[in-house]
């Protein structure tokens, strides 16, 4: 029975994030800590009836999830709402550890991290092909920018992909590689000119948030006070309205993204449904 109110829980607090990210592209903090505090919450209240070990295994969750978390915002590939938002799931889903005989009873984590990945990039795939064709000429002409600019390595990729195409015919081992090498090319060009072109908007200092990610170095009087590539602390936000008051800056240029968290519900469902049959 416990089981089925974390899962409730879990759908509940995802399904308000999805929302929130696909309408503001943020999550906001009392929705992340309000589902670790609730994920961990639960299962204290739980252990009390079914043993404490139900929210050990919370805590583990949670632990790992907070590592994993730590890691990706370390190399700025996730902002810190989503962070917490794995971290929060860490403590719904647990570690799925047996403390009796010291075995790993069930390997969920693993599969909701797994599909939360793998949703992940095909969610940002569709998305990114949407937004080119919606962009249309804007995309093409940063497409061709880019292929001019790295012309010499364009020529480069297709010769060796043709080599190789050639070579195929008496080595059939060989035949993938062309493929993968010229389209691997195409790929992150592709990628680049989405981002470029769709992604990086300049916007208003005051309609930053805490996460948004900057496109590229702010710069006032010639000195750096914060630099791309990373998303905004609260430190760092304070400082730019700071600067705002002070009538230095006025706008920056981030990059929007897409929005990811769906990926955690996706994840979550087909978690939940894989487990339905075990659970009912």
């Amino acid at each position: 029975m416990w089981q089925i109110f974390l899962m409730v829980t879990g759908l509940a607090f995802l399904l308000g994030a999805s929302y929130t990210d696909l309408k503001k592209r943020e999550v906001p903090d009392w929705l992340n800590y309000g589902l670790i505090f609730s994920g961990l919450g639960l299962r204290l209240m739980f252990s009390f009836e079914n043993g404490f070990s139900i929210f050990l295994n919370g805590l583990l969750g949670f632990g790992v999830c907070f590592g994993l978390a730590y890691l990706f915002y370390w190399a700025n590939w996730w902002g810190g709402g989503d962070s917490k938002l794995l971290m929060g799931m860490g403590a719904v889903i647990g570690f799925g550890f047996n403390f009796e005989n010291w075995s790993f009873s069930s390997s969920d984590l693993l599969l909701f991290f797994i599909g939360l990945l793998v949703f992940g990039m095909v969610m940002g795939l569709v998305w990114s092909v949407v937004v080119a064709i919606r962009k249309g000429k804007k995309f093409v002409k940063e497409f061709k920018e880019i292929i001019r600019v790295y012309r010499k390595t364009h020529l480069l990729i297709l010769f060796g992909g043709g080599a190789l195409l050639v070579l195929s015919i008496f080595y059939w081992i060989l035949w993938p590689l062309p493929f993968i090498l010229v389209g691997g090319f195409y790929m992150l060009g592709f990628v680049k000119a989405v981002e470029e072109s769709c992604f990086v908007k300049q916007i208003q200092i005051k309609k930053l948030v805490e996460g948004d990610w900057l496109a590229k170095d702010v710069l006032v009087e010639g000195k750096k006070v914060a630099g791309e590539g990373k998303s905004l602390e609260k430190k760092e936000l304070y400082n730019l309205r700071s600067l705002v008051s002070l009538g230095k800056l006025k706008k920056v240029w981030v990059k929007e993204g897409f929005p990811f968290v769906p990926s955690f519900l996706l994840a979550y469902v087909l978690l939940i449904v894989s487990n339905y049959w075990s659970w009912f």
